[in-house]
C-alpha cells in the first residue's frame, strides 16, 4: 500500500487552510501535514488542531521550519504574493516538491528564478493555476479539440469580478495596491492567461493592453463620507458598497449564487433572501441548509477568523475592511484589456473588470465550422455550441459536481500534486512551473503595454 506523502504548510490563511489543506482530511491515505509556519498564532493552531501537528512541528515563521531536517516530501507555499520566492527557493533547496500559490512572484526575474531552480534541483514546482482542473475548462477545451469547431480564428475571454468583490479584494484588500502585491492582470489573471495558452495549445506572438483605475477614487465618494462606513455615512442606506450590506448581510453573494445555481441549492438561496425565517426554520431538519443560514464563509472570513456577525461588525470598525472604498490606498486597476496575437494566427482578448452584476467568467470562440459561448459563474456554468452547418445548438452543463472552490479545482489540483509526487513525474499534473512562467511572463508583458502604450513582442519577455 502506498504511503500518504507527508507535507509541511508556509501560510494557513484562506487559501492554504481552506482550499487546499482540507484534502488532506478528506483522504488522509493521500496526504498528510505533518508541519505549519503561520505567524497568525489563532491560524497557527486551528490548523495544528485540524491536522493534529504536535507543537514542535508549529512555527510563526519559515525560516526555522526549512532549517530542520525535512518534514516529509512536499511543502506548499501560501503566503501573500511578495513573500512567494524567498521560502518556495528554501524549500526548493531543502529538497522539497512544492506547490505555490499564484502567482509565482511579483517580478519576471524571480519567475523565472523559481523555475529556473527547480529544473536545475530536479525538484517539483507545480503552480495553483486550479482553472485547468475544472470541470467546466476540461470540456471547453475538448471541445476545441474534437474539431467541432474548426480552426479557432477567434477566441473572447472575460473575467468578470463584481463590484463587491473588486472592493473587497482590490480596494480595500490584499491585492489593492501595486507595491504591496502585484498588478492586477498578474494577480487576477495569471489564471486566466494560463487558460488561454492550454485551451489553443499556443502562445501570443505580439500584445498591448489599455486599462486604468477609473471609478474608486476619492473624487467619487458620495459628498461629505467618511473615512470609515462606519463613521456615520449620510450614504449608508444607498450605497452598494456599505460595509454590514456585504459582510454582514452577505446579500451581494447569496444573489450572486442565485443568479447561476439551479434546482434545491437556487430555492433555498432565493427564498433566503426573501425569507430568512423560513430557511432557518428548515434548517432544523436539513443540514446542509445551515451552510446558508450559519455562513462563515469568504468574504467575511478573510476579515476575521471566526466570521460571527459580532466578530465580523468588530473588524470593520477597526480594519481595513471598514473603510470607505472612495477613501482607500488602492492603486490598481479596475479595468484592463489585453489584445494578443497567437503564433498560429488566431486573435484573443482578455478583458478583466471590476464592476460585474454577476461574477464569473465567459468565453466566446469563433471557429471555421462553430461557435462556442460559456459561462463559469459562482453557482453554476455551462457551454453552448452553435455549428454553423446544421444549425445545431448543444448546451452542456459543466457545474461542479462537488462543493471545493473554484468549481471543484482546488480538489482536482490537489489530487493531480499528491499523484505526480507518488509517481515522481511533474508531468502527471496539468502543467508545469516552466508552462505557468508563460502566463505570468503574458502578465508583466500586459502592464509594460499598458503603462508605455506600446505594443509588446512577447520573444523579448522570454
Amino acid at each position: 500500500m502506498t504511503q500518504p506523502i507527508q507535507a509541511t504548510l508556509i501560510g494557513a490563511g484562506a487559501r492554504g487552510m481552506n482550499s487546499y489543506a482540507p484534502y488532506a482530511l478528506a483522504h488522509p491515505e493521500q496526504l498528510q501535514f505533518v508541519a505549519v509556519a503561520e505567524p497568525d498564532a489563532e491560524r497557527r493552531a486551528r490548523f495544528a488542531e485540524l491536522h493534529q501537528i504536535p507543537a514542535e512541528n508549529q512555527f510563526e515563521t519559515w525560516k526555522p521550519l526549512l532549517e530542520k531536517p525535512q518534514y516529509g516530501q512536499a511543502a506548499l507555499i501560501c503566503t501573500q504574493d511578495q513573500m512567494h520566492t524567498e521560502p518556495a527557493l528554501a524549500a526548493l533547496k531543502a529538497g522539497y516538491d512544492v506547490l505555490l500559490e499564484k502567482p509565482m512572484a511579483p517580478t519576471a526575474e524571480e519567475c523565472r528564478l523559481l523555475a529556473n531552480t527547480a529544473e536545475e534541483l530536479g525538484r517539483q514546482l507545480h503552480i495553483c493555476h486550479v482553472l485547468r482542473y475544472t470541470e467546466h475548462f476540461t470540456q471547453l477545451k475538448n471541445v476545441i479539440d474534437s474539431g467541432v469547431l474548426g480552426d479557432v480564428i477567434n477566441l473572447s475571454h472575460r473575467e468578470n469580478v463584481t463590484w463587491w468583490h473588486m472592493a473587497h479584494s482590490f480596494v480595500r484588500g490584499n491585492w489593492r495596491n501595486t507595491a504591496e502585491s502585484a498588478p492586477m492582470i498578474l494577480a487576477k489573471c495569471c489564471h486566466d492567461l494560463d487558460i488561454l495558452i492550454w485551451l489553443l495549445d499556443d502562445r501570443p506572438e505580439i500584445l498591448n493592453s489599455v486599462g486604468g483605475l477609473r471609478h474608486y477614487r476619492p473624487e467619487n465618494a458620495p459628498t461629505g463620507a467618511p473615512k470609515r462606513c462606519l463613521d456615520g455615512c449620510a450614504a449608508a442606506d444607498s450605497c452598494r458598497y456599505y460595509t454590514p450590506f456585504i459582510y454582514i448581510e452577505n446579500t451581494p453573494i447569496w444573489r450572486d449564487m442565485a443568479a447561476t445555481s439551479t434546482g434545491f441549492d437556487r430555492w433555498a438561496i432565493e427564498n433566503h433572501l426573501k425569507n430568512p425565517q423560513l430557511i432557518k426554520f428548515l434548517a432544523n431538519f436539513k443540514e446542509d441548509l445551515k451552510l446558508i443560514t450559519e455562513y462563515r464563509g469568504w468574504p467575511g472570513s478573510t476579515i476575521t477568523n471566526d466570521a460571527t456577525p459580532e466578530n465580523v461588525l468588530a473588524a470593520l470598525q477597526e480594519g481595513p475592511y471598514g473603510r470607505c472604498v472612495y477613501h482607500c490606498d488602492n492603486d490598481v486597476v479596475d479595468h484592463q484589456v489585453v489584445s494578443m496575437q497567437f503564433e498560429a494566427g488566431t486573435s484573443v482578448t482578455l478583458t478583466m473588470q471590476g464592476h460585474s452584476h454577476l461574477e464569473g467568467r465567459t468565453t466566446r470562440i469563433e471557429g471555421t465550422k462553430g461557435t462556442l459561448l460559456a459561462q463559469f459563474g459562482l453557482g453554476g456554468s455551462w457551454l453552448e455550441i452553435h455549428e454553423h452547418f446544421s444549425d445545431k445548438t448543444t448546451k452542456i452543463d459543466t457545474s461542479p459536481t462537488d462543493r471545493s472552490g473554484h468549481g471543484g479545482g482546488d480538489a482536482r489540483l490537489m489530487a493531480a500534486f499528491v499523484k505526480a509526487l507518488q509517481a515522481n513525474d511533474e508531468s502527471a499534473a496539468l502543467t508545469t512551473a516552466r508552462t505557468s512562467l508563460e502566463s505570468h511572463l503574458m502578465a508583466f508583458a500586459a502592464e509594460e503595454a499598458r503603462l508605455e502604450q506600446k505594443v509588446v513582442q512577447m520573444k523579448d519577455f522570454r
